[in-house]
């Protein structure tokens, strides 16, 4: 069985935050401004740390093929962030349903997260609304080859375009 990212019926709030803390709100509205995207980083980078093994997948993750627009997002974070990556090199896992999961390695509940130790991005099957975010910043992660969240390339040259339009490329005016 395929797993797919299709929204569910009814979607709930999405969690703004990849890796919640206390600090920071469970949900947000569907629309998140710049100025929202870099606390919602910030909160991310409270609650990533730093493993070389791989780590256990959660309960239920499934490999899946990602669709073609994840290799868009992918290129957009290499032009922001001047480094490259191959994108053909990640395993992508998707965790079933629309609640954020837990992970050994992670303070809280996360909606996403990318695995130095197997190189595969594990993400929440349902996002919805807003699964471009989530795409982009566990790929960052896996192009920078850093589970931490350097300001330079989270906010400084990778925040907007992390928090920008679903639809690759366009245009944040």
């Amino acid at each position: 069985m395929e797993t797919s990212f299709n929204e569910p019926a009814s979607p709930a709030l999405w969690v703004a935050t990849l890796h919640r803390t206390s600090l920071a709100p469970r949900h947000t509205s569907t629309r998140m401004s710049v100025k929202g995207g870099a606390l919602w980083l910030s909160a991310a980078a409270l609650s990533c740390g730093s493993v070389t093994a791989p780590i256990p997948l959660p309960d239920g993750a499934r490999q899946f093929v990602p669709e073609a627009v994840f290799a868009d997002w992918w290129r957009e974070m290499e032009l922001c962030s001047g480094q490259t990556a191959e994108y053909a090199a990640v395993k992508w896992y998707a965790v079933p349903g629309e609640d954020p999961f837990t992970v050994s390695t992670h303070r809280g509940p996360v909606v996403g997260y990318w695995d130095p130790g197997s190189n595969r991005i594990v993400v929440l099957q349902y996002l919805p609304n807003r699964r471009a975010p989530v795409i982009r910043h566990e790929a960052l992660h896996a192009i920078i080859r850093r589970v931490d969240h350097p300001k330079e390339y989270f906010e400084v040259r990778c925040g907007a375009v992390i928090n920008g339009p679903e639809s690759p490329f366009q245009s944040l005016d």
